[in-house]
């Protein structure tokens, strides 16, 4: 026969614990501004005033953008096509890339990663995404981290792919101008196997000739093979704690089919694969070095609820700047009391 007095305290017990439950979930959190929002705004505030170097640069040499675009910042776009494309592009990614608060974006990542300041971070950049890079760049200069830069010349549409105005050249501009306390100490062509393939005569001469007006070498593999193994020796031989990818470098992704599935944003870990051809991504993944992968751009900026249809202003990313912090010693008593209602409530055994 039931207990109708039983059931009653069992009820009380469960709703009490399920109250318990609620508090400890969603009754003891809060939103504030991040700890190191003041770094962010600084980094953005630093990307800013690199962009308005580059357009100074790029109007004092009459280079201007085919693209039809009016998002701010569009003078960061280079053409559709040119002899030193590589891949196709979309418009839009470079349009989302062009928002300065992406440097926010890093400085949040790169926290989110454990790294302190002079803490050495390796970085792959190619020619695809030149606002990526100068945001990531001004949030690495605002961390005051140590960055150890390898860069590609190629670029897809509307990346760093006009003449005159090759990354190199975006980043002599910086050096110059701008106080940028970096440099790219391995730079290849890109594109196909790491050295230029597919670009033809004249797009290689040209890439040549940007190498050659700012005084860098060409890094010229013998194969895809030995651009990954060379590019991971020189990380692994100066003790990286992170890896930053911003593009598609081959030597980076890999050519294995497992390349398409390397995830954005920052990774502690993720699922390797076996294939020879992997890439520099999951060859420092594999001794235990975490990465930030920038490259399917609109889906990164969704993530974080940055502006994806910019028009002609970005709209604010104020998520980026705050946090959600749970009251853990509100959490802790409202367990604790549950518990205690949990004790006195139910009857023990009566030994009948």
């Amino acid at each position: 026969m039931r207990n109708p007095a039983l059931n009653i305290r069992l009820l009380i017990v469960f709703s009490v614990m399920l109250t318990g439950f609620v508090i400890s979930n969603f009754g003891f959190t809060t939103t504030r501004q991040s700890d190191y929002a003041n770094e962010m705004t600084q980094a953005v505030d630093l990307t800013i005033k690199w962009f308005e170097i580059i357009q100074q640069q790029k109007e004092i040499r009459n280079i201007h953008s085919d693209a039809v675009s009016n998002v701010p910042n569009n003078f960061m776009l280079g053409d559709d096509y040119t002899t030193t494309t590589t891949t196709l592009g979309t418009l839009n990614a470079k349009e989302i890339s062009a928002n300065p608060e992406f440097a926010a974006l890093m400085v949040r990542l790169i926290k989110e990663a454990g790294i302190k300041e002079g803490d050495k971070v390796g970085v792959i950049l190619s020619g695809s995404f030149p606002s990526l890079s100068i945001s990531t760049l001004a949030a690495l200069q605002t961390m005051k981290l140590d960055a150890l830069i390898t860069s590609s010349l190629g670029a897809s549409s509307y990346g760093a792919n006009q003449e005159g105005a090759s990354w190199l050249d975006m980043e002599n501009w910086m050096i110059e101008n701008g106080g940028l306390t970096y440099h790219s100490s391995f730079v290849s062509k890109g594109a196909e196997n790491d050295i230029g393939l597919g670009l033809g005569d004249e797009g290689n001469i040209i890439l040549e000739n940007a190498a050659k007006r700012n005084n860098r070498k060409l890094y010229s593999p013998l194969c895809l093979s030995q651009a990954i193994s060379d590019r991971v020796n020189l990380f692994t031989s100066n003790n990286i704690r992170l890896l930053i990818n911003i593009g598609g470098n081959q030597a980076a992704m890999g050519r294995c089919t497992h390349s398409v599935s390397i995830p954005n944003g920052f990774n502690e870990s993720i699922r390797l694969c076996d294939d020879e051809n992997r890439g520099v991504i999951q060859e420092m993944n594999a001794v235990g070095i975490p990465f930030i992968n920038l490259l399917n751009i609109k889906e990164l900026a969704a993530r974080y609820n940055m502006d994806i249809t910019p028009g002609i202003q970005y709209s604010a990313s104020p998520n980026l700047f705050m946090e959600t912090h749970k009251n853990k010693i509100a959490i802790m008593i409202s367990i604790i009391i549950s518990l205690l209602f949990a004790f006195v409530l139910i009857p023990g055994k009566t030994g009948k």
